[in-house]
């Protein structure tokens, strides 16, 4: 019987939607995983923004890092994602893909370029034209469509080849936080089936869509922030759809 490609998951043992991620990467039917946890967990500044996102909304699932225990999941530590350390586990273990479950680091070569099918990364914005940080909320204010991209990971921020993207529909009943939630959530849902795509097709970053164009955002301001929350309340984000 043929061994299954063996998946490493770079991660953080703090990140908090990575329990949601296994669990959807087992119900995709993913079982051959590995998670590789950097050194660098969550900072104090990165849960403030977390709940600021979601209220909590994680928090709640009833889905822990324990639950998966009984998968015989094993978990390896490194001092840095781009480190001599993890290139060296790499190598001793021959990961087939890797994927971004929560990476606290910009990755480098050769990191990038040691899997087979590359390193995939799942963007809250729709590449190319929203790269960088709070791509939800600027596309609120430039009441543009919100959405994910699954894309190989290259050196510069969001700009590797896109596998896939897709937009996520709001109602006029939503908010800021549950907007933010869906997306999260299908950003996962995303990952696993783009993970099964790669695998089943052996899709290479080669065969990826190149990017061209699009812009960098900067964290966005608290003051932008607000307006973007007034803007939701107050049913000015013109992709709303009316409720029922």
């Amino acid at each position: 019987m043929t061994k299954k490609p063996l998946v490493g998951i770079l991660t953080t043992m703090t990140a908090p939607l990575l329990p949601l991620l296994l669990r959807s990467l087992y119900q995709q039917g993913l079982s051959n995983l590995c998670v590789i946890a950097d050194e660098k967990n969550f900072s104090a500044k990165d849960r403030e923004i977390w709940i600021q996102r979601t209220g909590g909304a994680f928090d709640s699932l009833g889905v822990e890092i324990y639950d998966f225990s009984k998968n015989v999941l094993p978990f390896y530590l490194v001092k840095n994602h781009n480190g001599d350390d993890c290139l060296e586990l790499l190598k001793k273990k021959q990961p087939a893909l890797l994927i971004n479950g929560g990476t606290p680091r910009k990755l480098t070569r050769p990191i990038l370029d040691f899997p087979k099918y590359g390193v995939i990364n799942v963007h809250p914005g729709i590449l190319p034209k929203y790269r960088g940080s709070s791509c939800v909320e600027w596309a609120i204010l430039n009441d543009d469509p919100i959405g994910n991209t699954a894309h190989f990971m290259t050196e510069g921020y969001d700009e590797g080849p896109i596998i896939d993207s897709e937009v996520c529909h709001f109602s006029s009943d939503d908010d800021y936080v549950s907007m933010r939630v869906e997306v999260y959530r299908r950003s996962i849902s995303m990952m696993a089936r783009t993970v099964v795509r790669v695998l089943r097709s052996g899709m290479q970053p080669s065969d990826g869509i190149k990017q061209s164009g699009g812009e960098f955002f900067r964290p966005i301001s608290n003051v932008q922030l607000d307006e973007v929350v007034e803007k939701i309340r107050s049913g000015l984000y013109v992709h709303l759809r009316q409720s029922n």
